[in-house]
């Protein structure tokens, strides 16, 4: 003879599953539709043909240049920096990844801007020094990121330590 087995029940709502988060999404959900349906449908009267094709040609550039480029080398230098980031707790591990990122990303689109800049005919176009800014931008990420960590590792009483390597 088996004996009932009792269902638990949380004590609570769940803030990650309660109803009012879903309601929210929704509604956020629905409005992004919203703008992108009206967006879309200003299109074609915006655009000729050629632009339109134009346009569809380097979207389904972009997705394949996100999916197999953009997150494939994300995911390598995410593993490579799980090896470098021991003794950092989740969140500052992640906060780690993101400046650095960040700064990747940025350093992509900068560098397209560089060499435009070294090939332009026109100076006024591109007039700003891209290559320092970016050095600035690295810079702000490098001591933003430090902060934060710090901050973090020192809320949770966690030391910063070197742990041993195997050989």
């Amino acid at each position: 003879m088996s004996t009932p087995v009792q269902q638990s029940t949380p004590a609570g709502p769940n803030p990650k599953t309660g109803t009012g988060l879903h309601v929210i999404r929704l509604v956020l959900g629905l409005v992004g539709a919203g703008i992108a349906a009206y967006g879309l449908l200003g299109l074609p009267s915006q655009l000729g043909v050629a632009q339109l094709v134009g346009l569809l040609f380097w979207l389904a550039c972009a997705v394949l240049l996100h999916d197999g480029l953009l997150v494939p080398l994300t995911s390598l230098v995410g593993a490579a920096l799980n090896r470098f980031t021991f003794g950092l707790g989740s969140s500052s591990a992640a906060v780690l990844r993101s400046a650095l990122m960040t700064g990747a990303v940025l350093t992509l689109l900068t560098l397209t801007l560089v060499w435009a800049q070294s090939v332009a005919r026109n100076t006024s176009v591109l007039e700003a020094d891209y290559a320092a800014h970016l050095a600035w931008l690295w810079l702000a990420l490098a001591i933003g990121a430090a902060a934060v960590i710090y901050l973090l590792e020192r809320r949770t009483g966690r030391r910063f330590r070197r742990q041993k390597t195997r050989p």
